[in-house]
């Protein structure tokens, strides 16, 4: 197998996002990621719109096969007896143990790190839960939802004088991934220099508040707690989403336009015509603006109405001014940067047929990212890892089989 990570041998244990994301960066670039699985308690991502009637049952999920494809998957039941022991071999062969269960799942079955190191001392392992493996919260197994507003995000998202909106997904789960496959890079590299391995406990509350330093610094130094402002900005204006013209019969078409400065100003109104309200004295200099953004953004909002988004912007970004379009689904698939980018790819999934995957967004200059593989069936590699990758003798296999541990 070529790339990157070549030869690296990653053990995924949980589910969701943080987790399985991280991972994926490996996995796409060369590494062979083994997830543990079990029918008894899978991935929740794969009940996502789960019925009895859902094509492929399990695996015939779109939100896990977007997340796991590049990887192997294996049945193995961890609360059945032989389970826990069968893992600790999976340890034993791997380079990285990853796992975003609840502290103290992992010690329940002997694998948490203290015990694995004891027999792989170059072991790296790497846990990822919402509040880390310390302190007074780290018990609560919640997820990004509850972490998007614990880290603060919801207090700073929505309208001044609406509750708290939310980003919209769990936004925790989608930054601690980042975090994830640096630190497990670095861990890598410190292991080539010293042979020692390493154990990373990564908060996902904390991987969110390290984004809003902004606030965090705001307060420390002024004591003021900044809140919901909607699309508007402290020191610009205008700065917010103008509605456009409907396109391919939708009509819920945006544009979002930033305005930072007085010279800003002045190639904003040259671009759209210099109309007379444009050079109304109030509106000459940035607090003028920001006194009266309402009225700003109605004739904004009365320019942009009769217009397509994807012309305001061109028009905008023609003068200097910024601006784009508030993109949605079909847009994103159809946008020449990321095709050119080759940033979704299609798999051939057994089940769910030919989708699209996303490749992750860092490029090599002589190493590239490859997505060779649409996401596993649940259990789908069991007998070739257990007999191929890790030498099972056939005999051993089957009886094992035939317990029921492999579920």
């Amino acid at each position: 197998m070529a790339g990157l990570f070549a030869g690296l041998k990653i053990l995924e244990f949980g589910g969701g996002a943080a987790g399985p994301l991280g991972c994926r960066y490996f996995a796409d670039h060369g590494a062979t990621v083994v997830r543990v699985e079990s029918r008894r308690r899978p991935d929740f991502l794969r009940l996502l719109r789960y019925t009895p009637d859902t094509k492929g049952g399990l695996d015939g999920s779109l939100m896990f096969a977007a997340m796991n494809c590049n990887k192997l998957s294996v049945a193995l039941d961890l609360s059945h007896p032989r389970g826990p022991d069968l893992a600790r071999r999976l340890a034993m062969w791997a380079d990285v143990v990853a796992e975003n269960f609840a502290p103290g799942t992992m010690a329940k079955w002997n694998l948490d790190y203290e015990s694995l190191r004891l027999e792989k001392p170059d072991l790296i392992m790497v846990s990822t839960c919402l509040n880390g493996q310390t302190g007074p919260h780290r018990s609560y197994p919640g997820f990004g939802g509850q972490g998007s507003a614990i880290a603060g995000f919801n207090h700073l998202t929505g309208w001044p004088d609406r509750e708290p909106l939310g980003p919209y997904g769990t936004i925790t789960d989608s930054l601690a991934p980042r975090f994830l496959a640096l630190a497990v890079a670095a861990a890598l590299l410190h292991r080539c220099r010293t042979g020692a391995g390493q154990y990373i406990d990564l908060s996902q509350v904390e991987a969110g508040l390290v984004c809003l330093s902004e606030a965090i610094v705001t307060y420390s130094a002024t004591g003021e707690v900044l809140g919901r402002m909607g699309n508007r900005s402290r020191h610009a204006a205008p700065h917010g989403a103008f509605p456009c013209a409907p396109e391919c019969g939708d009509d819920d078409r945006w544009v979002v336009i930033a305005v930072h400065d007085d010279r800003d100003w002045d190639r904003f109104c040259e671009a759209i015509g210099n109309p007379p309200w444009c050079r109304d004295e109030r509106f000459a200099h940035a607090q003028g603006r920001l006194a009266h953004q309402e009225e700003i953004e109605a004739r904004i909002a009365e320019w942009t109405r009769d217009r397509t988004a994807h012309s305001v912007m061109e028009q905008l970004q023609a003068a200097g001014v910024e601006a784009g379009v508030v993109q949605n689904f079909r847009d994103l698939t159809e946008d020449p940067a990321l095709a050119a980018r080759g940033h979704f790819r299609a798999v051939d999934h057994p089940v769910l047929g030919s989708h699209l995957v996303e490749a992750n967004a860092i490029r090599f200059s002589s190493s590239s990212e490859e997505i060779r593989s649409p996401a596993p069936l649940l259990g789908e590699h069991t007998e070739y890892v257990f007999r191929e990758l890790l030498g099972m003798p056939a005999v051993e296999y089957a009886a094992l089989h035939a317990e029921g541990v492999f579920f």
